[in-house]
């Protein structure tokens, strides 16, 4: 027996022998709900997912530090001896997911960062099914939480001016950027296809009625995303010019000094 077998006592393994039971319960739960609805609905895995964020909110995390060091040795123990590789660096999360639904690392790291949000988020296992709704579902939300910062941040631009796309469209409603004399256009909403002339205007070339919502949110975020690709763009040359002219004074200042040395 190792030392650090040794400083648990046989309250912490019993802790951790109880949750590993719990997860046994939900692992047979997996496998139902594999042999059943798997194809059909998440609801099943919602509900799996939201009991392992129960274990982890109600047992481990507020087990003490033995406990939760006697769990996740029981865990490794448990799942090596399954065959199944991990390494001592998983998080506890992805463990409980790999444990429960007996699958591969990156199926469980997914299912890990998803409930990984779910804590930080302050979600607790009743509202998390919703939540998971809410939030554009489990590959949406395993996207966010891969993301780099400054995706993110691209993303969140793109939403705020998303908003402000909106907005213009609202204004321009009621102050129009022309007004064109062309029949035969019905719906809510037009798309004319127009191409730049060589005197400054535009031509239409094309037209297409009552356009769907789809195709019509596609175009505002696809405007959304031009006018923050335009933005970055404009920062980065502003970066590019100020750099220049650092580099100007800099040379200016090496000829003064060179010229006052002289």
């Amino acid at each position: 027996m190792s030392n650090a077998a040794k400083t648990l006592s046989a309250d912490n393994l019993a802790f951790a022998n109880s949750i590993v039971q719990q997860l046994d319960v939900l692992s047979v739960r997996r496998k139902e709900w594999e042999a059943t609805d798997y194809k059909k609905a998440n609801d099943g895995l919602y509900a799996l997912l939201a009991d392992c964020l129960d274990v982890y909110n109600a047992r481990f995390v507020k087990g003490s530090l033995d406990d939760q060091k006697a769990l996740r040795r029981s865990l490794i123990e448990r799942l090596q001896a399954d065959n199944v590789r991990v390494v001592k660096t998983s998080t506890t999360l992805t463990m409980l997911a790999r444990f429960v639904f007996n699958s591969d690392r990156k199926r469980a790291q997914g299912y890990g960062y998803v409930l990984a949000a779910a804590v930080s988020h302050g979600i607790e296992a009743a509202g998390f099914p919703a939540w998971v709704v809410g939030e554009g579902g489990i590959e949406e939300i395993k996207r966010l939480m891969v993301k780099k910062p400054a995706a993110i941040a691209k993303q969140e631009a793109v939403k705020a001016a998303t908003v402000a796309v909106n907005g213009e469209i609202e204004l321009n409603t009621l102050q129009p950027l022309a007004h064109v004399g062309l029949n035969g256009l019905t719906g809510k909403h037009a798309v004319l296809l127009v191409k730049p002339n060589v005197n400054g205007g535009v031509d239409i070339v094309g037209s297409l009625s009552d356009i769907n919502d789809a195709l019509l949110n596609a175009l505002i975020l696809r405007m959304a995303k031009a006018q923050v690709e335009a933005a970055a763009a404009d920062k980065e040359l502003g970066k590019q010019v100020q750099q220049e002219s650092s580099d100007l004074l800099a040379a200016n200042d090496e000829q003064v000094a060179m010229v006052a040395n002289a």
